[in-house]
């Protein structure tokens, strides 16, 4: 049997823009370190997101020393955000059912993204004072907390299962769609939906849930197209109660670094969703 591997890691430094490989993440409570601490909120402090607006795929990411670089493709404007920028008020955001404490960020981060989507919102960050708690039974002994990811900290997905969904809807399309975390190579499409608790080096997760989809894996990253022929593809073979599933929630169980390559120990295995 062939070992159950690292192939690729992401993380998504703001909330609903695009994505950055990496080779080496730490993790910590809240997930990927640097994954999904920053936020877009409306006038009224309610998150947003590429379901209202998909042209939020104008934004790329790259990392730079300090932070990460914000590049809008239409107007070819880029500008730095720093992982530790200057701060502003506390305000209060609505991120799904959850009311949070977050703090706005400063260098002019929030008009610039203003001018850009001609709406008024602002960027904020998370508070490491005032976590984003997860319901008790998804908490381990390593995290009772998330990041402002949709639900719970790192979304965990296989290689085999992006082939899968592939074949069903006939063409090729680009992964980022679904915004895993961690993908793995090595085992057989969906098996990481047994996935009850794994290793890698010292980093222990827990399989807590599987991950129910929405509209939002129809917009294509590169441009923002909307194509709903990916979700229909999925929810041919991928349905149950009315929801569609794709991928695998994990909450950490320890902490430490996951690096690409590395081995995925299997600990404990569940029923498989289907």
């Amino acid at each position: 049997m062939s070992s159950i591997l690292v192939k690729q890691l992401y993380i998504f430094p703001i909330k609903s823009l695009a994505a950055i490989a990496v080779n080496e993440v730490t993790v910590d409570a809240a997930g990927f370190v640097g994954d999904r601490r920053f936020m877009l909120v409306d006038s009224e402090g309610k998150f947003i997101t590429q379901r209202t607006r998909p042209d939020l795929t104008r934004f790329r990411l790259s990392q730079v020393s300090d932070g990460y670089s914000v590049q809008d493709l239409i107007t070819g404007e880029t500008k730095v955000l720093s992982a530790q920028p200057q701060l502003k008020e506390v305000l209060t955001a609505e991120l799904w059912e959850d009311s949070l404490q977050v703090i706005e960020v400063g260098e002019g981060w929030s008009a610039w993204f203003s001018d850009l989507l001609q709406e008024p919102v602002r960027l904020v960050k998370q508070q490491q004072n005032s976590p984003r708690l997860i319901k008790e039974s998804y908490q381990t002994q390593g995290s009772n907390q998330s990041s402002f990811a949709d639900s719970l900290p790192i979304l965990l997905a296989s290689a085999a299962s992006y082939e899968q969904v592939e074949a069903v809807f006939g063409q090729s399309y680009d992964p980022l769609r679904f915004r895993a975390n961690l993908i793995v190579s090595g085992c057989d499409a969906f098996e990481e939906d047994t996935f009850a608790e794994v290793a890698i080096n010292a980093v222990q997760l827990f399989g807590a849930k599987p991950c129910a989809r929405c509209q939002l894996v129809n917009v294509e990253p590169a441009t923002g197209q909307v194509d709903r022929g990916i979700l229909k593809a999925l929810a041919s073979f991928r349905q149950k109660d009315n929801k569609v599933y794709f991928g695998q929630q994990m909450v950490p169980i320890s902490l430490g670094k996951i690096r690409v390559g590395d081995e995925v120990l299997v600990i404990k295995r569940k029923d498989a969703l289907f």
